[in-house]
């Protein structure tokens, strides 16, 4: 990264003209970095040449243009005039540096008015870096809706309008012409106003994880027709093992780790949080929230409850072998619509939010008694299950905008850190609930000090349900070997507790 400065006298027009480009870029390269040093005409002569000097230099120009590279020993590189430099812009960024000569004569004498403001001492111009958002998985066309929400969302933006680049990837290389455009239909969005500079396409996810803030993972190994699946699970496994590989070697300390669109998600987490022991569990995650919102839809008919009023149903289990969308507990507002609490934002999304009035919150418990298609004939609650054979690339796809929705509402939460939602999500489980420890499960969770954990105050399922998941997760937890990252030993707790 280089650090340019321009050094020269206001009255000159291509002094304004350098300027005035160099500024251009700074707006909208988040790391293009300049300064200027201004002389007065009887001053930067004798400047120039002694400058020269020790640079070894031979050039006599006005504005004179030179770069050093950043956090290096601080020695210049010399650019040249403006010429020099306007060839140097074209090479590396490609840009139109053509100006109106009336414009150039305007600007100069403008710089002339201000030259005693421009004669203090100037501040390096420099901005945040962005936050930066690698994809890998990334496919055309529902990449692009997730491209363009996270673009948006003003709580990933860096602070001092660092603003957000989005790298995307795919292991496939036949996805290649996915990935270009998806960056051409996003660079030419209204809302991007970055242009192009805001998407880069990478191609490995070394290159991906280079300065991470955010990585997002989707998709995962379908199950071929007719394939057993023990195969199905272990080609899983193998992938993951090898992402896990890499996140260990390449994954910065504060990257969070996102999981999306897998048909075996808890399983996935709970490989990758096992052989991916340099990572921090808690910055490991993955979205069900989706298969709570997309039933939305019945709950709304049985109970003729309106969907603005109903907040997303909790999604418990382990998602790909048995997941459970618990209807009895889904939060609706009384005494006022949705649209009264200006606390709950999407309430679609969020199983639960503590910045609203509590007080018109309900649960949809006692309204369900009285709806036969949500409850079984004994008037207990049914739990909707659905375990991997059920999870066809049809429906997977029908619901990957009400996951993104939700992946989004996650992902602003989670930078934002304020605590007040709830939301469904697989995380490590810490025996919460009653639910497997060592596991990655779905649950009510909300953030705490910048983390998802379990939310403990919100009402468990059936035991049924718990007896469900135990069974079918020490299964798999056993043929796999899962869970042994986070069991300690007798000795090496006496040693932690001594230490």
């Amino acid at each position: 990264m280089f650090k340019y400065f321009i050094a020269g006298v206001p009255k000159c027009q291509d002094f304004g003209h350098v300027k005035l480009v160099a500024e251009k870029l700074r707006q909208t390269l988040p790391t293009f970095s300049y300064k200027v040093i201004v002389k007065t005409e009887e001053e930067y002569r004798d400047w120039m040449k002694k400058f020269c000097n020790e640079q070894k230099w031979r050039i006599d120009k006005n504005p004179l243009i030179w770069k050093t590279i950043l956090n290096s020993d601080g020695s210049c590189q010399l650019i040249g005039g403006i010429n020099e430099f306007f060839e140097h812009l074209i090479e590396y960024y490609n840009v139109d540096t053509r100006l109106d000569k009336r414009i150039k004569k305007r600007i100069a004498l403008d710089n002339v008015e201000r030259l005693p403001f421009m004669l203090t001492e100037q501040v390096p111009v420099s901005r945040a870096p962005p936050t930066r958002v690698c994809i890998t998985g990334a496919v055309y066309p529902s990449t692009c809706y997730l491209v363009s929400e996270l673009l948006q969302l003003k709580e990933l933006h860096a602070k001092d309008g660092g603003g957000v680049t989005v790298c995307l990837h795919h292991k496939d290389s036949n996805k290649y012409g996915d990935l270009i455009r998806i960056k051409h239909e996003i660079c030419d969005a209204e809302f991007n106003i970055r242009g192009c500079g805001a998407i880069t396409v990478v191609n490995s996810d070394e290159e991906g994880l280079l300065n991470c803030d955010l990585f997002i993972v989707l998709g995962s190994m379908r199950r071929e027709e007719n394939e057993e699946e023990q195969l199905w699970m272990d080609r899983n496994y193998t992938a993951m093992k090898k992402l896990a590989s890499i996140l260990n070697r390449h994954c910065p300390e504060r990257c969070k780790v996102l999981l999306m669109g897998m048909d075996l998600l808890c399983f996935n987490l709970s490989v990758l949080a096992e052989k991916a022991d340099k990572v921090y569990l808690y910055n490991i995650i993955g979205v069900t929230g989706h298969h709570g919102m997309v039933t939305l839809p019945t709950i709304s008919r049985a109970t003729g409850i309106l969907i603005p009023d109903l907040h997303c149903p909790p999604v418990w289990g382990f998602d790909g072998s048995a997941k459970y969308v618990d209807f009895k507990h889904v939060i609706y507002h009384c005494g006022g619509s949705a649209t009264d609490n200006p606390g709950c934002k999407d309430a679609a999304t969020a199983v639960e939010d503590y910045s609203a009035n509590r007080n018109k919150h309900k649960y949809l418990q006692s309204v369900l008694q009285q709806s036969e298609s949500l409850v079984g004939g004994d008037g207990e609650h049914v739990a909707a299950s659905t375990n991997i054979e059920s999870c066809t690339n049809e429906v997977c796809h029908l619901c990957s905008l009400p996951e993104i929705r939700v992946a989004v509402r996650m992902i602003s939460e989670w930078f934002k850190n304020d605590g007040r939602i709830t939301v469904s999500a697989a995380v490590f489980s810490d025996g919460t609930f009653g639910l497997p420890f060592g596991m990655f499960l779905s649950q009510p969770v909300h953030m705490e000090n910048g983390e998802w954990k379990p939310n403990f105050d919100f009402p468990p399922p059936d035991e049924t349900v718990i007896i469900d998941m135990l069974s079918k997760v020490s299964d798999i937890a056993f043929e796999y070997n899962l869970g042994n990252r986070f069991i300690m030993n007798p000795k090496e707790m006496a040693t932690e507790l001594s230490e």
